[in-house]
């Protein structure tokens, strides 16, 4: 296993919450590290799921797949699609 990682390392990326205890914090921290890499993972990937679902449930239902996909990227990403990733969306509707 690696080197011992304190609870509020991250504080800024988001492992300490404004409005969580350290004490909470810190057990959530501890909690979330038992965990193997394969089952963090696999949260990862539910989260991220999860995440997708709710952007693509909030647009509207007329929206042509090219278009849904264009804009989810840039919901999920911040940033319009690569043009390239684009041409792969025409190619493969």
């Amino acid at each position: 296993m690696g080197p011992e990682i304190e609870s509020d390392r991250y504080a800024d990326t988001g492992f300490s919450i404004a409005d969580t205890s350290p004490e909470v914090n810190a057990l959530m921290f501890q909690k979330l590290m038992s965990l193997t890499g394969e089952e963090r993972m696999k949260m990862g990937f539910s989260m991220r799921a999860a995440a997708q679902q709710l952007i693509l449930s909030s647009f509207p239902p007329d929206l042509s797949e090219y278009e849904r996909k264009r804009q989810l990227y840039e919901r999920m990403y911040g940033e319009p699609a690569p043009e390239g990733a684009l041409a792969a969306i025409r190619e493969n509707i």
